[in-house]
């Protein structure tokens, strides 16, 4: 008996018995609480979706794909491997914290600079695993654990030790290190533009290129996803209509000055002794027990705080509902820098995507491939950055 899931971009989702019991745990009924596109939806209000819904859309395309590639390369994949890269993908994005991205931003204000969702991510699997077992093997049930994490943290040392040579592409499927091309973009940027509908106008029809992808191999003899040589324009339209997305949508002006604004309600409520049962914001992701409660309604949570303390924090809460942003005051300028450059005076900096230099292309039958990019290059070659000034 399949676990179905009626999803609205990809139809009915069907799934193996034993995810129900993954999407039923307390981390990942988490992410219906999170948005997708944070902020996104003061300028949209139709684009609410959320990461919970975007990984198991994630999980389905990799069970999609991993039978495209079977079909067009004629390799039966070992079903291990095929169940541990799908649970990858389910769970690629536990580690998000409130408002997505923005979170990450929030964390960067305080001890820990270099934190990363992914990071957080591995160890809610760890947790979600040591209550289900993958294996009654409890060797392969660890080596089962670490290539999950591995595929999430795109650990290619890890994976090399794990996985031979010709099943190295696997580690291109879910978040693709190599070339960029991969199923979590193949979700949500159907899914974002299934929702924005026509608020943006987005070709739909270069997702046929995974259609044509096959398994090859490079001059060392390690497999490698290749698109063939006639996706080429499709696959330089994914890449366009990321940039698209992050221009128009993701880093509009309005929603990264909504972001702003919010971050700094976070820095704020920190800096004036909010806390989670003794746990700073910046700090939640060191202790799952907390992280695991944090989602978009944070900000309510510290609405309903009564610490004095925190009049100023619930000024900068109203302003955010009146939609009182900061003001903007230039665009563009190669003096800019990230962050607050000086008192009153906030910053951001907008990099639009580029075409990685690994893109893999075969041609029909041929078992190798090239690449017909030797360097990075960039879709929009100027990048955007505006001042802001505070009211």
């Amino acid at each position: 008996m399949y676990f179905e899931v009626v999803d609205p971009v990809h139809g009915i989702l069907r799934f193996p018995p034993f995810v129900r019991d993954i999407v039923d745990t307390l981390e990942f009924q988490r992410l219906r609480n999170i948005k997708q596109l944070g902020h996104t939806s003061s300028v949209y209000p139709g684009v609410n979706h959320t990461r919970f819904e975007h990984c198991l859309g994630v999980a389905h395309l990799v069970q999609h794909f991993i039978g495209i590639l079977e079909r067009n390369s004629g390799k039966c994949i070992d079903e291990s491997l095929k169940k541990y890269t799908m649970i990858a993908g389910l769970l690629h994005d536990l580690g998000h914290g409130p408002y997505s991205h923005m979170w990450e931003k929030f964390v960067h204000t305080g001890s820990d600079k270099n934190w990363k969702h992914e990071e957080t991510s591995c160890v809610l699997v760890g947790r979600i695993f040591e209550k289900i077992p993958l294996s009654e093997c409890s060797k392969e049930h660890n080596r089962g654990v670490l290539l999950i994490k591995s595929l999430i943290l795109g650990d290619e040392e890890t994976l090399r030790t794990e996985l031979p040579k010709e099943d190295m592409f696997l580690s291109e499927i879910v978040s693709n290190p190599f070339c960029e091309v991969d199923v979590d973009k193949w979700d949500y940027i159907m899914r974002d533009s299934f929702y924005l509908k026509n608020a943006i106008d987005i070709p739909h029809d270069f997702f046929k290129l995974f259609q044509g992808a096959k398994i090859s191999f490079d001059k060392e003899g390690v497999s490698h996803i290749s698109y063939h040589i006639d996706d080429l324009s499709n696959i330089l339209r994914l890449f366009e209509t990321r940039s698209k997305l992050h221009r128009e949508v993701y880093q509009m002006p309005f929603v990264a000055l909504m972001e702003i604004l919010v971050k700094d309600i976070l820095v704020s409520a920190e800096a004036n002794g909010f806390t989670l049962e003794g746990v700073k914001l910046s700090e939640a992701h060191q202790y799952p027990e907390i992280f695991i409660m944090l989602d978009d309604s944070i900000i309510r949570v510290i609405q309903l705080d009564g610490s004095p303390k925190l009049r100023g924090t619930k000024e900068l809460i109203a302003q955010m509902h009146e939609r009182k942003l900061y003001q903007r005051i230039s665009h563009e300028g190669d003096d800019i820098v990230n962050g607050h450059d000086r008192p009153g005076l906030i910053t951001q900096r907008i990099d639009l995507p580029k075409i990685p230099k690994n893109l893999p292309v075969h041609i029909d039958n041929v078992g190798n491939f090239f690449q017909p990019f030797l360097e990075e290059r960039s879709i929009l070659t100027k990048t955007i950055e505006y001042k802001v000034e505070k009211n």
